[in-house]
């Protein structure tokens, strides 16, 4: 899902149907592709294949398979949302911060483009029998970000240090602490509404809201310092290669100080063993031990782990430095013209795959043929779209609303969504 309703920066309404040699001017390709990359790894994780070319019994998955559920589990919703971030820094001016009416006009279609995604996911969930969408989470995050757009990349930084710190313990505590509580403190016992239902079902709307809030795995809170931290490099001159090194660097120096911590957790700490005992653990409540909190997943679950998301803020950077570098060069725009082009229509994806594993291929569990017959369908078919068209049908109704919704004239800001 483009990070979702993504489309070309800068980009005219109306424009001929050619395929370009560069790419549209301030559009950073990178970003498509590190996308691209997380719309695959959710789609993996959606799928959850227990066999090759069909489903096995869970006993009889092929280890790779099960490697690759682990390592991808987490990591990939993480990278979405921390382009998320970057993206909502671009369409409010990347580098160069708007303001004044300019500013006014960004906000009013960062409002406009959550209500669409709102309505969106609803209807997803209409159609795909699902009661929860990552694209209803994708609308609250860019209405937090709304009132922050201002604030100074160090600033982002250092809140998204703290509260990385602070909600992975808020959720720990919640969840082995808080009781029913944690499940929504306005449970009635009847299944609340859900799809397009939803909208003529007013009384379910606060646990909707709560659902969206603490919910759901805990998205949000675990999303909050990725959305900052994102809002941050979106804020650097990303086209600057010193700036790139910068973020090797410090990704770098991210990934490999989280590991430490992780390692240290599990071993001298005893965090394994703990948890081990845990699992075997028959009598009383079962709760996780504090040590596990400094550990990475498959060890903690991602929300509940103080290392995952700046251990994946460094990951984002150094996939983000390395696709903005090779994609400067049209050699490498030619080759990965497949994957920044699934990014472009990442909304698009994102919705149809959620219908199409729900309503066409049949219940769980799947082969991992079907992963990858998803996955060269959306590379192949991406690039041919984009032959004719600028946007995804998706991308293209959004951003219609967007721009019909809040008119930039008079204040001399283009769309930038």
């Amino acid at each position: 899902m483009n990070h979702p309703a993504h489309v070309p920066y800068d980009a005219p309404v109306a424009a001929p149907p050619v395929v370009r040699s560069q790419p549209p001017r301030g559009r950073l390709l990178g970003l498509d592709a590190v996308r691209a990359l997380a719309i695959m790894g959710m789609v993996y994780m959606h799928v959850s294949p227990t066999g090759w070319l069909s489903p096995a019994p869970m006993r009889d998955k092929p280890a790779v398979l099960d490697w690759i559920e682990h390592t991808v589990s987490g990591r990939s919703m993480s990278l979405f949302v921390l382009m998320a971030g970057i993206s909502v820094a671009l369409m409010t001016g990347g580098a160069e911060p708007l303001d004044g009416d300019r500013l006014k006009v960004a906000r009013k279609r960062l409002a406009i483009r959550a209500a669409m995604l709102l309505l969106v996911s609803l209807c997803v969930d209409q159609l795909s029998g699902l009661n929860l969408s990552i694209l209803e989470f994708y609308a609250v995050w860019l209405l937090i970000l709304m009132p922050l757009v201002r604030l100074r990349p160090g600033t982002l930084l250092a809140a998204a240090g703290v509260l990385g710190a602070v909600l992975p313990v808020f959720c720990f505590v919640v969840l082995n602490y808080g009781g029913t509580w944690a499940i929504s403190p306005m449970n009635t016992g009847a299944e609340p509404a859900f799809g397009l239902t939803l909208l003529i079902h007013p009384q379910d709307w606060p646990a909707k809201l709560h659902q969206l809030l603490l919910g759901g795995g805990f998205q949000t809170p675990y999303a909050i310092p990725l959305l900052l931290a994102g809002l941050a490099i979106g804020r650097l001159d990303l086209r600057s290669r010193v700036v790139r090194r910068r973020m090797v660097l410090f990704g770098s120096s991210l990934v490999a100080l989280c590991w430490l911590i992780s390692w240290f957790a599990l071993g001298p700490l005893g965090a394994e063993r703990a948890l081990a005992a845990m699992m075997e653990s028959t009598g009383g409540p079962i709760l996780q031990p504090w040590s596990s909190v400094l550990t990475l997943p498959p060890h903690q679950l991602y929300a509940l782990s103080v290392p995952m998301a700046p251990m994946m803020t460094g990951v984002g950077l150094l996939l983000l430095a390395a696709f903005l570098t090779l994609l400067e060069r049209p050699g490498w725009r030619r080759a990965l013209l497949p994957l920044t082009a699934v990014g472009s229509l990442a909304l698009t994806w994102y919705a149809a795959h959620q219908v199409f594993i729900e309503r066409v291929a049949g219940d769980p569990p799947y082969g991992f043929a079907l992963f990858a017959g998803m996955t060269v369908f959306a590379l192949v078919f991406s690039p041919l779209w984009l032959r004719r068209f600028r946007r995804g049908p998706l991308e293209w109704l959004v951003h219609r609303a967007i721009v019909l919704a809040v008119p930039a004239r008079g204040t001399g800001h283009r769309a930038r969504a």
